[in-house]
C-alpha cells in the first residue's frame, strides 16, 4: 500500500489477487489474509497495526471487520489532519469609487474584510 492510498484501494486489490488465488484452487486461511493485510500498511499505520495484534484474536478476525475498522481509523486519520491543519486565512479588498469626488486619489477609499 502506498501512503496515499485509500483503504478501499488496497482491499479492492486484495480481493482481486485473492479471488485469482482462489479461482487456481488454492485456498488462504482467513487469518492468513488478515496478517497480510496488516502486513502491506504503510509505516504511518504502525500504531493500528500493533494495536490489533495486540488486542484482536486474528484466529476470528474477518476480513470485513478487519477493513471497517481501517477505514474507520482512516476517516478519523484524514479528520484529525484536516483540524491541525492551520486554515489559510482569505482577505477581500473592495475599491470604493466616490463618483462626487475630484478624481484624487486620497478620496478612494478601501475596504478590506476577512473571512
Amino acid at each position: 500500500m502506498k501512503d496515499d492510498e485509500f483503504i478501499q484501494d488496497i482491499h479492492t486489490r486484495f480481493t482481486s489477487i485473492i479471488n485469482e488465488i482462489h479461482s487456481l484452487g488454492e485456498i488462504i486461511p482467513r487469518n492468513k489474509l488478515v496478517r497480510k493485510i496488516l502486513s502491506v500498511l504503510p509505516g504511518s499505520w504502525e500504531i493500528k497495526v500493533n494495536a490489533f495484534m495486540e488486542a484482536k484474536d486474528l484466529q476470528k478476525l474477518t476480513i470485513d471487520e478487519l477493513i471497517g475498522n481501517l477505514k474507520t481509523y482512516e476517516m478519523k486519520k484524514k479528520k484529525d489532519h484536516e483540524r491541525r491543519e492551520p486554515q489559510k486565512e482569505k482577505n477581500l479588498v473592495l475599491k470604493a469609487d466616490n463618483s462626487d469626488s475630484s478624481g484624487d486619489d486620497a478620496d478612494m477609499t478601501y475596504l478590506t474584510r476577512r473571512f
